[in-house]
């Protein structure tokens, strides 16, 4: 798995969906782990944090690596032109010119007809590997403890599908935080169960439709009736669109008040405070928090009254300073722990480089 730019958020999710895995090795920008779960496409598309999946077809050492992926692509070619790319990770991308070229001579020795898609000999990009999906291959090289496997990809992140989900839908409310689609899809998977998810701070409904598509019937609940107005234009939108049989209940709730609905987990982004882009000064800053504070502790204490046994996965704010500081909310995981909520995962951040409010992940 090549896991982008959030490896330890990727790896968790990995490690919670996949459950009982072996990791046989990690880098900077790619996983490899050893799982019965058969990965295709239409597994991969319900990942949020990995940007493309390989299965290992071979291994080599670094003087063989040339004929042995001539024999993967070799085993991919049927008397036709064989379009192709290689992507490489763990080691520079500026030695991917010369595999290549190396590779053309060795293919053209072999009387295989083909061609190489890399665009200035750099990796191969999603919208590169939709090209040659149905026609062609891509195969990965990652080097590890001073070896090379070989890996043949199939999945790739669908970028124009999370566009549409993201930008397409009817109902956008700018002035409140877009929860990512990838991000929902992480919260959902981290949460570890197949059954019934409640977000009670749905809002437009971003997490509600992703486990609709990742075949979960979902719970959503706001306290704006307007949001939920347009949770349930989104969600109606989206069963229409990609075809998705899941059920969705989504009603009025102010959540820190109980509700007598069964479900199996709990996953959320709440309220962020202030919008993504504005830095903030620390003056200013504590009231936000306060108020946050108070939410979530409220929202927790309510939680208890329900005892509530559910696994609950949330993004909650942190807060960058113009000065480089981050300040996130450490006090209000003190209270909800002090209530005796039990952290399952390690703390994990979620931010964009041109982002004043990222989201820190918890799992309880």
């Amino acid at each position: 798995f090549i896991t982008g730019n959030n490896p330890p958020l990727s790896i968790a999710e990995l490690e919670v969906r996949y459950g009982d895995v072996k990791f046989e090795a990690t880098g900077s920008d790619f996983v490899v782990l050893k799982t019965d779960v058969k990965i295709d496409q239409n597994e991969f598309n319900y990942l949020g944090g990995a940007i493309k999946a390989a299965e290992i077809v071979g291994e080599s050492k670094k003087d063989e690596l040339i004929e042995k992926l001539s024999d993967a692509l070799a085993s991919c070619y049927q008397d036709k032109k064989l379009d192709y790319g290689i992507s490489v990770y763990g080691f520079s991308e500026k030695q991917l010119r010369s595999i290549l070229l190396k590779l053309k001579k060795e293919l053209r020795k072999r009387d295989i007809k083909s061609r190489f898609i890399n665009n200035n000999f750099n990796n191969i990009s999603a919208a590169q590997y939709k090209s040659i999906s149905k026609s062609g291959v891509e195969l990965i090289v990652v080097k590890t403890d001073g070896k090379y496997l070989i890996g043949k990809v199939v999945g790739v992140q669908d970028i124009d599908a999370y566009s549409k989900r993201d930008f397409d839908k009817p109902f956008r409310d700018m002035n409140m935080g877009m929860l990512p689609p990838k991000l929902a899809q992480i919260l959902i998977n981290l949460t570890g169960v197949q059954g019934k998810i409640w977000d009670p701070f749905c809002g437009s409904g971003t997490l509600v439709m992703e486990g609709l598509l990742m075949g979960r019937d979902m719970m959503g609940s706001d306290i704006d009736p307007n949001r939920l107005d347009g949770a349930k234009k989104n969600t109606d939108w989206l069963k229409k669109e990609f075809n998705t049989s899941a059920k969705a209940d989504l009603f009025v709730h102010d959540a820190i008040q109980p509700i007598d609905k069964k479900f199996d987990a709990i996953a959320f982004e709440g309220d962020l405070g202030i919008p993504h882009n504005q830095f903030i000064k620390p003056d200013r800053l504590q009231g936000i928090i306060n108020d946050l504070d108070d939410l979530y502790i409220r929202f927790f204490e309510n939680l208890m009254r329900m005892e509530c046994q559910a696994p609950i996965v949330c993004a909650l704010p942190f807060f960058k300073l113009r000065n480089g500081d981050e300040v996130d909310m450490s006090n209000t995981i003190e209270e909800i722990e002090n209530m005796g909520f039990e952290q399952q995962i390690d703390y994990l951040k979620y931010s964009r480089e041109n982002q004043a409010v990222g989201r820190a992940i918890y799992k309880f």
